[in-house]
């Protein structure tokens, strides 16, 4: 299987949950940190032990006050961007060779790497009628890219036609029926 290029291609925003648990994480520093640093200190008002704990515990309160700067500064250098994340989505799991391709979910709905679909035996040539984006390197995706709702009609076309032998493309329509269950979960 050859390699998919756009996989190294592409550039996602921060995600929400990774920016929220890097926030959960802030606040319990803030709070058990505090407590820990001053634990066990003694001394004239406790400066000798106190100076001791701040020493060793430095990196994690120099982590603590950049943080804020540093999610600030990649929350607007990543305002550009489309992509949130990539997903592998899978057409019957439970089957003994489950299908699945890889979607990139954004900001106003999902893409597919035209890449992806292509090393899909036999179904480059039936997609000539679904329309392509073309590569927006502004945005993280220098790569061409299907829109799941064209994929999701031609898959409906597809499967309402009567059925050729190629069991690829075949399985290829039955995954944008999938496909059209993810659309319809961020669209809502």
């Amino acid at each position: 299987m050859p390699s998919l290029s756009w996989k190294q291609k592409i550039r996602c925003r921060l995600s929400n949950t990774k920016a929220k648990r890097a926030w959960m994480v802030w606040a319990i520093w803030g709070m058990l940190g505090t407590s820990l640093t001053m634990e066990g200190t003694q001394g004239l008002l406790g400066l000798n032990g106190l100076s001791v704990a701040g020493l060793l515990t430095a990196p994690f309160w120099l982590a603590f006050a950049l943080w804020p700067i540093f999610y600030f500064w990649r929350r607007w250098h990543d305002r550009p961007l489309w992509a949130e994340e990539t997903v592998v989505l899978l057409h019957d799991p439970e089957s003994e060779v489950p299908f699945g391709l890889e979607i990139i979910v954004g900001r106003h709905g999902i893409k597919v790497a035209i890449e992806e679909v292509h090393q899909i035996e036999g179904v480059e040539d039936l997609l000539v009628d679904v329309q392509k984006h073309q590569s927006d390197p502004i945005a993280g995706l220098p790569f061409e890219t299907y829109d799941a709702q064209s994929l999701v009609q031609w898959g409906q076309r597809w499967l309402e036609k009567p059925r050729s032998d190629n069991e690829e493309a075949l399985q290829f329509a039955r995954w944008t029926d999938t496909l059209r269950y993810e659309v319809q979960k961020i669209t809502r």
